[in-house]
């Protein structure tokens, strides 16, 4: 039986070995697919990753812009019923109401002063 085994050896050891080869190329062919689809699902994932924070980024960007926006419309209404208040008032009252509301304390804010005109008092 031995020499049964050797001689059908020696007569297809050829084919042998070919066949091995190709099995292992096989393989070695499929473990590179399988590897080179890792790396592929991976930079696929670091592509999404980073997507999501440029439209995160875009996000808090607008939302200052809209924040932004809404403190300015803020500050132009304000500074309009400022205005309007003063437009309101009687013509003579409205300078000394303005002096009387934004002079800082212990400042004459120019109601008889003892300084020149131009000239801090202050200094």
């Amino acid at each position: 039986m031995t020499t049964i085994l050797i001689a059908l050896v020696s007569k297809f050891w050829p084919v042998i070995v070919g066949v091995l080869g190709m099995a292992g190329g096989i393989l070695f062919g499929w473990v590179k697919t399988k590897s080179a689809a890792t790396t592929t699902a991976q930079a696929g994932q670091k592509v999404a990753e980073a997507q999501q924070t440029v439209a995160d980024n875009q996000n808090a960007e607008a939302q200052a812009n809209a924040a932004a926006a809404q403190a300015g419309m803020n500050a132009t209404k304000e500074a309009n019923d400022a205005h309007n208040d003063v437009d309101a008032l009687p013509a003579g009252t409205a300078a000394q109401q303005l002096l009387d509301q934004w002079s800082r304390p212990g400042e004459d804010a120019g109601r008889g002063g003892a300084g020149s005109a131009g000239q801090d008092p202050n200094r």
